[in-house]
Order: structure tokens, then C-alpha cells, then sequence
């Protein structure tokens, strides 16, 4: 008779008295009844009440929704190295690096604060030492391979010499790992550094499209004028960059949109693909290569040469970066086998001390650096212990 009383009171017992892990080690979540609701967020298992949530779309309500999905929005676009800064910061909490990125959002959008800058981010580029080096006679093939490797990120330059009568300018230098665009020049006309066409204009942009990891970007706004020239972004520090990145190799094309004529100009402008830094796996070890792709003129004069800095990496040192004067790490990686380090950093948990280290080499040790200088692409040349 208890027996089959139990069995009759089953029902009820699942409905109103679930357990949130029975004793086979199984877990519920969701509605059990009107009793309440069962979850497990990041490891802790919770209950809450069953409500039915009013919904009376006040403004304020409504404001704070578009904050919420202007955060999600920010998040979902932000490269998944910025996203990873965020995950550092929310060491030993039990919360999403997600999680923080909404709540400062929400919290500087209802109080009219400053909202969350994109992290900053760069290369660093480890090695014992490193070289200039010269390539002549790169008239074929196209693409062409460097033959010193890796390379120093933004020290590529094109030099249009020869008696044959090569006098291709290059409007742009695209250096694909993190898709920096260097303009060497200022662009005053709608045909770049050649010179010929019409003048730009307030409202002309300069475009870039290229594909990246799957993706097919058209199109991309880098810079709209607001008077009659592009400005000159020679330097790497200061290079445009691109919205998705390492960009592939043989798949830009940089363009001037013309206002006046609603139109892309064509022929597209002079530029040159860059990959510095990019190794393959063969029998075990790491090949480096680097190479060069021209998406206009391919130079005919045995005389025209790239001039670039390539260096010796240094496998596995170690960058670890921790708040001012504290121990909280919001960065820890180890250089791959052409001495890459990604980093990113916020602007709002600046200022960080900065170590790194390899064995067999003297560590460099900076303190109290600012976001923009602890991300910067840079080469860093550890000297030897002994």
C-alpha cells in the first residue's frame, strides 16, 4: 500500500519537489511547475522563484535594453584576442569576461560616463638579434618569397629603381598579420601617388577589401577625407587597421571611393601585400617564411628591391603582464616559433608592469606602462645571460 501510494505521489513529488542533481549524478534545469526554476551557472547550481515578469516598456526600460544589445553587439565584433583580455580580469571571480564587458557598459551608459574602449593590441616580436636585408630582382614570381625570415612587422619598403623605366609608387603597404595599412605618402588625387586623376575631396574614402579566416569583407572604410588628401601613415605605430585580421595573402584590393561620382575608381590603387611572420611544420620543426604579393603593377626592372629587417626568434620566452605595483596578471603567453606574442590590453585597467623572460637570456622588465605602449607592434632584442 506505501508502495503504491509512493507511486501515486510520483508525479507530484517531480513536479514540486525537484532535486537539482538526483543520486545518479544527474542534473535538471528549467520549470518545475509554479514551485520555481532550476539552473547551474558556472559550476553553482541555483533555484529562484517562478515568476511571470511584468513588462510595462517604460523609456528607461526600453533605454537600458539598447545599452544591453549595443553590448552584446560591441562584444560579438571585438577580435577574440580583445575578448580574451576580459577573461584575465575576471580571474578568480565567478563571471564571464562577457559579463564584464555588459556590466561596465551598462553602468557607463546610465551614468552618462565614458563607454569601454576597444582594447589595444599588437605584436611583439622576440628574437637575439636581427638584420637588414635586401631583395633585388623581384620581378617574379608573384607572389614572391623573401629569402630572410621572419620579418620585422612594418619595415618592408619598395624601392622602384632601374633603368628599364619602373617608377611604380606604392600607395599603400599592407602588412596582413594584424592587418596594418601603411600609407608612405600623402594620396592627393583620386589615382594615389600617380598623380593623374582628379583631386580628392571632403566625403572621398578610402576603401579596402580582402578576405580573412572565412570571411569576404567588401569594402571596408578606412579613412573618409575631410579636406584634399589621405594623410601619410608610414610609420606602423599610426597604420590604419583592418577590421578582421591576419588578412590572406593575394586577397586585397585598395580603392578610392570618389563622392562626386558615387563610384569606386578604377583601376585600384598600387599596394603590397606583406606577410612577415608565418611558419609550417616539417618533420617536426618549424619552417619560417615571409613573403610579398603585389596587387597592381608586378615590377619589370631587375633593379627594383624591398628593403626590410628580418631577425632571429627566440622560441617559448615569456611575457607576463600584471597591474601597476600589484600581482593581478591580465596577460600571460609564450612565443610561438617565429617569436610572436599576441597581446591586448585595456585602456581602463592601465596602467601595467610589463616582464618578460627567456631562458639563457636577460629578462626585460618595464613598469607602469600605458595600454597603447605595453601593445605596440614592437622587435625586442633580449641579450644573452652569459
Amino acid at each position: 500500500m506505501k508502495y503504491l501510494r509512493f507511486l501515486l505521489l510520483a508525479p507530484m513529488i517531480l513536479l514540486f519537489n525537484v532535486k537539482i542533481t538526483n543520486i545518479f549524478g544527474d542534473r535538471y534545469s528549467g520549470q518545475a511547475g509554479h514551485a520555481g526554476v532550476y539552473a547551474t551557472w558556472k559550476g553553482r547550481q541555483y533555484r529562484r522563484m517562478y515568476i511571470i515578469p511584468s513588462n510595462p516598456k517604460t523609456p528607461m526600460q526600453l533605454i537600458i535594453r539598447a545599452f544591453f544589445t549595443n553590448a552584446v553587439a560591441t562584444w560579438h565584433v571585438w577580435s577574440s584576442l580583445k575578448r580574451l583580455v576580459f577573461s584575465y580580469l575576471v580571474s578568480g571571480q565567478v563571471m564571464s569576461g562577457f559579463n564584464l564587458l555588459v556590466s561596465r557598459y551598462q553602468k557607463a551608459a546610465t551614468t552618462g560616463a565614458t563607454l569601454p574602449l576597444a582594447p589595444k593590441e599588437g605584436i611583439k616580436q622576440i628574437c637575439s638579434a636581427s638584420n637588414a636585408e635586401e631583395n633585388a630582382a623581384i620581378t617574379t614570381p608573384n607572389p614572391f618569397p623573401l629569402t630572410a625570415e621572419p620579418v620585422k612587422i612594418g619595415s618592408l619598403t619598395y624601392s622602384p629603381l632601374g633603368e628599364n623605366g619602373d617608377t611604380i609608387e606604392m600607395d599603400a603597404y599592407i602588412d596582413l598579420d594584424m592587418g596594418d595599412v601603411r600609407i608612405p605618402a600623402e594620396l592627393t588625387t583620386v589615382d594615389g601617388r600617380k598623380g593623374l586623376g582628379d583631386p580628392l575631396e571632403a566625403g572621398d574614402k578610402l576603401v579596402i577589401s580582402y578576405t580573412s579566416g572565412g570571411r569576404t569583407i567588401d569594402h571596408e572604410e578606412l579613412y573618409e577625407c575631410v579636406g584634399a588628401s589621405i594623410p601619410a601613415k608610414a610609420a606602423i605605430g599610426v597604420a590604419f587597421r583592418t577590421k578582421y585580421y591576419p588578412i590572406d595573402l593575394e586577397s586585397v584590393v585598395m580603392e578610392i571611393w570618389d563622392k562626386s561620382l558615387a563610384d569606386y575608381v578604377d583601376p585600384p590603387l598600387e599596394s603590397l601585400e606583406i606577410l612577415n611572420c608565418k611558419y609550417t611544420m616539417v618533420a617536426g620543426e618549424a619552417v619560417p617564411e615571409a613573403w610579398i604579393y603585389f596587387d597592381g603593377t608586378v615590377p619589370t626592372a631587375p633593379e627594383s628591391k624591398v628593403d626590410y629587417t628580418s631577425y632571429a626568434a627566440i622560441y617559448q620566452a615569456k611575457l607576463e603582464v600584471t597591474k601597476v605595483d600589484t600581482s593581478f596578471v591580465t596577460w600571460r603567453r609564450y612565443s610561438d616559433p617565429v617569436g610572436q606574442i599576441l597581446i591586448a590590453q585595456t585602456i581602463e585597467d592601465e596602467a601595467y608592469d610589463w616582464n618578460l623572460s627567456a631562458p639563457e637570456y636577460l629578462s626585460e622588465i618595464r613598469a607602469a606602462q600605458s595600454a597603447v605602449l605595453a601593445t605596440n607592434h614592437e622587435l625586442i632584442t633580449l641579450a644573452s645571460a652569459s
